[in-house]
C-alpha cells in the first residue's frame, strides 16, 4: 500500500470492498518494518556494488550532487540529497534530511509542562 502513497486505513477500505480479509494494524506494521529493512539494505548494497565498480576502474569519479525537498519554499521539514555518478549514473550515496525531530520536541513538551515548573 506504501508504494501507491496510502496506508492501513486505505488498505483495510480497500480489501473490504474487495471482501479479502486483511491483516490487523499491529501484523501491518512488522510487515512494514521488514519491507523497510529489505529495502534499506538492498539500497545499500547496491550503492556499495557501485562504488566498488567506480573504485576499481579509476581512482577519479566525476559525480553530480542533487537535492530536493518536500514542499517548495523553506517551509518543509523534510529533504533528500542524492549523489549520481557522472561516468556510470549509478547512484553513490543517498541522504535523507529533516528538520524534526520526534524525540527533541518530546522533551521540549516534557520540559516545558507545569510539573516540571
Amino acid at each position: 500500500m506504501r508504494i501507491i502513497g496510502k496506508g492501513f486505513s486505505a488498505g483495510k477500505k480497500l480489501f473490504s470492498m474487495l471482501n479479502i480479509p486483511y491483516p490487523s494494524k499491529c501484523t501491518y506494521k512488522q510487515h512494514e518494518i521488514k519491507l523497510l529493512h529489505a529495502a534499506s539494505q538492498a539500497a545499500n548494497n547496491s550503492m556499495l556494488e557501485s562504488a566498488k565498480s567506480i573504485a576499481e576502474c579509476s581512482n577519479e569519479c566525476g559525480v553530480s550532487v542533487d537535492g530536493t525537498w518536500q514542499k517548495r519554499g523553506y517551509s518543509s521539514l523534510n529533504g533528500c540529497v542524492s549523489t549520481i555518478s557522472v561516468d556510470s549514473g549509478k547512484i553513490l550515496d543517498i541522504e535523507v534530511l529533516s528538520q524534526y525531530c520526534r524525540v527533541c520536541t518530546k522533551i521540549e513538551k516534557h520540559r516545558d509542562s507545569p510539573k516540571n515548573a
